[in-house]
């Protein structure tokens, strides 16, 4: 079955479980898609891909939300002359990242500047199967096969790749009892084979995955026909029953005690299965509670000194961050203002710890130096984060943040001239003239130009956010201080 196999990356098929999101995630993921829908509207393409492929990081199955309009978009794009990925694109957006998030957006943001590239396709199928988000995946394998079949130079090699992807998507979904998804996934790829015979009827392997399709087509519609559910053909229905209860978005303390423990049992039995460890890890985390949180990071650092794979390290390091910054949060609604400071001073410690570290060892992934160079900012040095920031702009998803935050590095050290400048050429291209990020960008900058003495420009700039924002900030009794022309 497929969780007994790897991927073309060498990562192993974990579970057959799919990708889970939250409703938080959910709702995050929205605001993204809305104004990507604005910006499609506009025209502006190649913003609203970035938004989608934002959002889809928040939600990677939202198919219907985000995957069709965003090839909508891609589409759109090329027909009206857009830029196909360069060389360099390709290498700081590998669809192979160690990362399964970051390589399916970056694989979906290469889609979108070339949708009828056949490796991208390839690429963002591949990804999304990682991923486990099997809605999208599917998806994506009937855009890779339609680029297979309108292309005449594709391989006998992307034919069989597909079948395999489809095949493997087929096998999670029967583990899954989703046997109507599995009978469509099955259906999808003995129709690709069809195309595979009449492209290369000689093909050796092609006879082979036509006779192991077949065969678990017939066998899975059949059980699909026997009885209301097809769970009845599982023979170990204590195991289908703890994958019903990790799917549900809400557990007792009875399911989820009873999950960590089955949990805790399959990693002990195969304590080499990193899988195993992280559904474990994921469960402990789940209802953020700390004593479990404190268990989930001792799994980490046991893995880590055991296997000494980065990886676990910054696992065991994103856990804690989530948990001091949670701290914070509690003190703040508690209305505990000391201990409020104290968590966020132990919280900003720690994570200037950990993005130090990583950004040692990841010099050139601009997601991190923006991470650290934010932290940098928020504990004031200034001098230490202009260069991180600097190098960060690059990294479209962060473009504006970035340039913002510079922006008021150079404020505070009374750089006038530099903060104007920044902040001028981010607005100036920044797609939503009326949103938090584009307020935020125009306070500073009238900020910048009333310390710079400049009181005409300040009024003028203050002028806009009460435009947007009648009650934003200080602005009006900033405005109301400044000198009479």
């Amino acid at each position: 079955m497929a969780k007994n196999k790897k991927d073309d990356t060498g990562t192993p098929a974990e579970l057959a479980t799919r990708y889970v999101t939250t409703a938080e995630d959910k709702g995050k993921a929205k605001k993204w898609f809305t104004r990507a829908r604005e910006l499609g509207d506009k025209r502006q393409f190649d913003y609203a891909i970035e938004y989608y492929a934002s959002g889809l990081e928040f939600w990677p199955d939202a198919v219907e939300e985000a995957c069709k309009p965003l090839h909508g978009c891609a589409v759109a794009r090329k027909q009206t002359g857009g830029k196909k990925p360069g060389f360099k694109d390709t290498l700081t957006r590998s669809m192979t990242d160690k990362d399964a998030k970051k390589a399916f957006v970056n694989a979906l943001w290469l889609f979108g500047h070339e949708p009828d590239n056949v490796a991208y396709a390839e690429g963002l199928t591949k990804c999304a199967a990682r991923l486990r988000a099997e809605d999208t995946c599917q998806w994506a394998a009937g855009i890779f096969q339609k680029s297979l079949e309108a292309n005449s130079k594709t391989t006998s090699k992307q034919f069989q790749s597909l079948t395999t992807l489809l095949e493997e998507l087929g096998d999670r979904a029967v583990e899954r009892d989703e046997t109507d998804f599995a009978v469509a996934c099955f259906e999808q790829g003995v129709t690709l084979l069809s195309v595979w015979r009449t492209r290369f009827p000689n093909d050796h392997a092609l006879e082979a995955a036509i006779k192991n399709l077949s065969t678990k087509l017939t066998i899975t519609r059949g059980k699909y026909r026997k009885g209301d559910s097809f769970v009845d053909s599982i023979k170990d229905k204590d195991a289908q029953k703890d994958l019903h209860d990790e799917k549900l978005s809400v557990q007792t303390e009875v399911q989820l005690d009873s999950l960590i423990a089955a949990a805790e049992k399959t990693h002990n039995d195969d304590p080499d299965n990193a899988g195993h460890l992280r559904r474990l890890i994921d469960l402990l985390c789940r209802p953020e509670q700390e004593d479990l949180e404190k268990r989930a990071i001792g799994f980490v650092v046991a893995q880590y000194q055991r296997t000494q794979d980065y990886g676990w390290k910054q696992y065991g390091d994103d856990i804690r961050m989530k948990q001091l910054a949670r701290r914070t949060r509690k003190a703040r609604k508690a209305g505990d203002n000391e201990a409020a400071q104290a968590a966020q001073i132990a919280s900003l410690k720690f994570d200037l710890a950990v993005f130090k570290e990583r950004t040692h060892r990841f010099p050139t992934d601009n997601r991190i130096k923006y991470e650290y160079g934010l932290r940098l900012f928020l504990a004031g040095r200034f001098d230490d984060a202009i260069p991180l920031l600097q190098a960060a702009r690059s990294d479209p998803k962060n473009r504006a943040e970035c340039a913002l935050h510079l922006g008021r590095c150079f404020f505070h050290k009374k750089y006038y001239s530099q903060a104007i400048s920044t902040l001028q050429a981010e607005i100036e291209v920044y797609p939503i003239p009326d949103d938090d990020k584009a307020k935020g960008l125009t306070y500073w900058l009238a900020r910048a130009f009333e310390d710079n003495g400049d009181a005409e420009k300040a009024k003028e700039t203050y002028g806009k956010i009460l435009e947007m924002d009648y009650n934003y900030k200080d602005v009006r009794d900033r405005l109301d201080g400044l000198p009479e022309s």
